[in-house]
Parts: structure tokens; C-alpha cells; sequence
């Protein structure tokens, strides 16, 4: 089984990143599915690793990735829960 991963930063200015951030953290707990948190702040190739998989080069916390297979950001994720397709939105299912 592949590894969830939530792309995070711990340092930003950013109410709004530091709140999606925990928002998705706090779903995902709610739910009981594992995942893997990666800070970004802590090395420039993790923020470029995130940017490669999402295929933006301005992506920004929170991104998801399952394995190789890009899942999404935040926008994308909350309307996964709001749909109840979270399974498939994060290749779970």
C-alpha cells in the first residue's frame, strides 16, 4: 500500500494556508486515515518535490499525494469530504 502524504509548512505568514492545513489533518485524523505530514519550510527539494507532483510551480500547502499519484490541494480535498468521494479523491478506494 502506497503512503499518503500531506504536504505542509510549518513556517508561514499565512492564516489561511495554517488553517487548510490543519483543517485536512484534522479530517483525516477524524476519519482514522494514516498519513504522512512532509514540511516543507525544512528543505527547498521538498518544496520542489510537491510542485513536481502537483504540476504547478506555484502550489502551495496543503497538497496530497498518494504514492506517485497526485490527489490534490485543499479546494479539491474539502469538496471530496462535501461529496463523501474522499476514497476515491485520495486513490484509497
Amino acid at each position: 500500500m502506497s503512503t499518503l502524504k500531506v504536504y505542509s509548512t510549518s513556517v508561514t505568514g499565512s492564516r489561511e494556508i495554517k488553517s487548510q492545513q490543519s483543517e485536512v489533518t484534522r479530517i483525516l485524523d477524524g476519519k482514522n486515515i494514516k498519513y504522512e505530514l512532509v514540511d516543507i519550510s525544512q528543505d527547498n527539494a521538498l518544496r520542489e518535490e510537491m510542485r513536481a507532483k502537483a504540476g504547478d510551480p506555484k502550489a502551495i500547502p496543503p497538497q496530497i499525494v498518494n504514492g506517485d499519484q497526485y490527489c490534490g490541494d485543499y479546494e479539491l480535498f474539502v469538496e471530496a469530504v462535501e461529496q463523501n468521494t474522499l476514497q476515491e479523491f485520495l486513490k484509497l478506494a
